[in-house]
């Protein structure tokens, strides 16, 4: 009995002692990609004001009401039901929770708007905002009275089209031939501002002009042409689709690749505080000086907060040559961007997702293209990363739309505790 008895002092003892110490805390685990589905590609994704998430890709289109855990194909407007690999789609979310879905029906023919108040369940559709032939199209639609619609008429000329009562009506401005690339990015607004930026692939056709990324400034509020400026960034072109994003404080950033001396191709950024006027350069992204990445998106959310995704090798290649190459998806992120040398955290998303070649755009067809003509990343207003991209099974060259969210902290500046 006395020995039980020292047992139950010690034991109690040892208890009182542990409880007497605070445990660390165990941060919580960056979910997993997850499938959103295996129908479309060109993955967009947008996030709601009321935490919906929506992903189109092509014809398709899905959404999550938990976060990005789970996903589910919406039936989607009638006139999407005709699917084709060919057609493009965009999406945007206006601060009403309106979701605006426009597309292409069937390939390269009209351009469609459709709306929906319901998360997709329900649309209203104008389904000829755009007759005739039309290829690449982008929505915005930045507030409840000022909604925007960019696509690329007969392959090669864009129309501009504003809406003033959340998509009901809107009002088409040509703009000149030849003026415009068909191969553009989405549109931008920065609060407060009435111009609408998008950025644009230009290859020049004059010895004297260089191809590089360009920022076309719409003003669609102003007399005269609805283009008032194009604006340089000094960047070369990328192998997909441009991308741009705005900061909370109206920043503008856009991300491309450019030969990195090692025979291979480094990701790299520039932002901009004045609409695309005057342009600050970053250096190359970190684990991308070797190698080569492609298919780079720029995502940005507060003040110097940026990030990248990309398909990345270490083999030194151009990729549409990468013959045995393995891309494996990253996501470089970033709290003090407009620093002259950041801090990147670089990671490994999901590896293996496709090995061989990755090309764009005429000329390019099959599994090499399995990814379209890009992917895309967002950081919504509560810092939380997006990530959406598209991965091929090699043995029977199917192909997935995958997802995920991460939720990041800036680094600690001060002390360890």
């Amino acid at each position: 009995m006395k020995a039980m008895l020292i047992t139950f002092v010690l034991l109690a003892t040892a208890v009182s002692g542990f409880a007497g110490k605070r445990p660390k805390p165990t941060p919580s685990p960056t979910p997993a990609p997850v499938t959103v589905g295996v129908d479309g590609n060109e993955p967009i994704v947008a996030a709601a004001p009321d935490g919906t998430l929506y992903i189109s890709a092509l014809q398709h289109i899905y959404s999550s009401i938990d976060g990005g855990a789970n996903w589910t194909e919406l039936l989607g407007p009638i006139y999407a039901s005709s699917i084709n690999l060919n057609s493009d789609s965009s999406i945007s979310v206006d601060p009403g929770n309106r979701l605006y879905f426009t597309f292409d029906y069937p390939y390269a023919g009209t351009t469609a708007v459709c709306t929906s108040d319901d998360r997709g369940v329900t649309w209203n559709c104008n389904p000829a905002v755009v007759p005739g032939g039309t290829d690449r199209m982008w929505t915005l639609a930045p507030t409840l009275s000022d909604d925007y619609e960019v696509t690329n008429q007969g392959l090669y000329e864009t129309a501009f089209l504003h809406s003033t009562d959340r998509g009901t009506t809107w009002t088409p401005t040509a703009l000149g031939a030849g003026l415009l690339e068909p191969q553009t990015g989405p549109l931008l607004q920065k609060p407060g501002s009435g111009n609408v930026l998008q950025i644009t692939k230009i290859y020049g056709t004059l010895p004297q002009e260089t191809p590089e990324l360009k920022v076309y400034i719409y003003s669609p509020n102003s007399t005269g042409s609805i283009i008032s400026a194009v604006r340089t960034t000094g960047l070369p072109l990328p192998v997909a689709l441009p991308s741009a994003a705005l900061d909370k404080n109206g920043e503008l950033w856009v991300a491309t690749e450019q030969p990195n001396g090692a025979g291979g191709f480094s990701v790299v950024l520039a932002h901009s505080p004045d609409e695309g006027v005057t342009w600050s350069k970053l250096p190359p992204v970190p684990g991308t000086t070797t190698g080569t990445a492609t298919f780079t998106w720029v995502a940005a959310g507060s003040p110097g907060h940026v990030g990248v995704i990309y398909y990345y090798t270490p083999d030194n290649i151009d990729s549409a040559s990468a013959t045995n190459s393995t891309w494996s998806v990253m996501w470089a992120e970033t709290f003090n961007g407009t620093s002259a040398t950041p801090a990147w955290t670089v990671t490994n998303i999901e590896p293996a997702v496709h090995t061989g070649p990755i090309c764009v755009a005429s000329g390019c067809s099959g599994d090499q293209r399995f990814a379209g003509d890009f992917i895309t990343s967002l950081i919504d207003s509560n810092d939380v990363a997006h990530l959406t991209w598209m991965k091929e099974d090699m043995a029977t060259t199917n192909t997935t739309i995958r997802y995920q969210r991460i939720k990041s902290t800036p680094p600690s500046s001060g002390p360890p505790h």
